[in-house]
């Protein structure tokens, strides 16, 4: 089977093989995945954190030999904390960014490889992460990575801060603390613990939503005490409840919950 990996900024995925198709995901910069087919100038392929679907243009897919495939599956990955951070092509010398979530090998003197293409950055140090009394380092980690996404406009399919869906949203908050979850909200549903009440539920806890037939269409991230951060309309915080989302300034519930389920330990 052959693989590859996205060297964009991002590259959409669509639901069938054409353009004018729905966009149902995003694959980020430094994201690998298996090529399943091959119809005309498309390639079906499947994502390698979590089995995700969808067709490809070929003309922006990048082969890796199984050898490179697995050495860089096999390397730490640097995950980008930046809403943009610019990387360098060492040949051309052309610069272009890399979203927020992206990732990419951890770089040695400022370079990285990705197959047989080499990459100047410069990574700036880490700041100070702010820490919250009661908190796990690792729910502070990721608060800090959600509020980074704060206002960032809802795009169906969307995974970057220029457009993000409700589950995108989620998975990548989640993949920057090295947790991997499913790309749809249908099947985040499927992981971690059942939390019984909302005055029980944890900053990191998944809320989930539903809709008059019962389908789950919509996910968030408790970020406080009856507080919720989503993508809908844009990312933003909300009160939540029993009840589910109330939205202050519409005066009004938008979603109904479902259930709250707990990821972190």
């Amino acid at each position: 089977m052959n693989q590859g990996i996205c060297i964009w900024s991002a590259a959409a995925l669509r639901a069938e093989a054409s353009h004018r198709s729905e966009m149902v995901n995003q694959l980020l910069f430094g994201e690998t995945y298996s090529v399943l087919e091959t119809i005309d100038n498309w390639m079906k392929i499947r994502t390698t954190d979590c089995d995700y679907e969808g067709w490809l243009p070929a003309k922006q897919h990048f082969p890796l030999t199984e050898e490179q495939f697995k050495a860089y599956e096999a390397q730490p990955a640097y995950i980008v904390r930046d809403t943009f951070l610019y990387v360098r092509d060492a040949v051309t010398n052309i610069a272009f960014p890399l979203f927020l979530g992206a990732q990419f090998p951890e770089p040695q003197e400022g370079v990285f490889h990705i197959g047989d293409r080499a990459y100047k950055v410069s990574i700036s140090e880490p700041h100070e992460l702010l820490r919250h009394e009661g908190l796990s380092e690792q729910q502070d980690q990721l608060l800090d990575f959600a509020f980074r996404y704060l206002n960032a406009p809802y795009l169906w399919g969307g995974r970057t801060p220029a457009g993000i869906d409700c589950s995108g949203f989620v998975q990548n908050v989640f993949k920057s603390i090295g947790i991997s979850l499913p790309r749809d909200a249908s099947r985040q549903v499927e992981f971690g613990e059942n939390v019984d009440f909302v005055d029980e539920a944890r900053i990191g806890d998944l809320a989930f939503f539903e809709n008059e037939e019962g389908y789950i269409i919509h996910v968030g991230i408790v970020c406080g005490h009856h507080q919720i951060i989503h993508s809908s309309g844009h990312v933003q915080i909300n009160t939540l409840d029993s009840n589910g989302i109330f939205r202050a300034d519409f005066g009004q519930y938008t979603h109904h919950l479902r259930i709250i389920k707990r990821i972190l330990a």
